[in-house]
């Protein structure tokens, strides 16, 4: 009976041990022609929960929850991307102009899912320019 109890806990030990884990994602945020994004953020979310990754100067970019490129939990996400834009010319007070089709800015939209695996892993994204 021992032996079965102890065999027990440790299952759970080890299936509490696997809860809560993130995985380390990364990427390459690139437009259709092949040029990287060189700006803006990946956003990875579900209904409960909300992730993001800083777009690097090549394209890059490592997913965070909690604390900077600390990955994120194994699970199904809508991703889209924000922050995408073109500054205006030095001098000129304007808005800056999003690059991107407008339906990659938004969850329902964006047409992009992830499935992040238990052990992590690399997402490349794809995107259209704004027409």
């Amino acid at each position: 009976m021992h032996r079965y109890a102890f065999l027990l806990f440790l299952l759970i030990c080890l299936v509490v041990a696997g809860c809560g884990k993130n995985r380390k994602l990364t990427g390459k945020v690139t437009f259709s022609d092949g040029t990287p994004v060189t700006t803006g953020l990946v956003i990875f979310r579900t209904d409960t929960f909300l992730s993001k990754g800083e777009i690097q100067s090549d394209g890059t970019y490592r997913m965070s929850s909690e604390r900077e490129n600390d990955g994120i939990p194994p699970g199904e996400y809508q991703v889209y991307v924000s922050g995408i834009m073109k500054p205006p010319p030095a001098g000129v007070m304007a808005m800056p102009v999003s690059l991107v089709d407008p339906k990659f800015e938004n969850p329902d939209t964006s047409g992009l899912t992830c499935k992040v695996p238990a052990p992590g892993g690399r997402f490349d994204i794809v995107l259209e320019r704004k027409k």
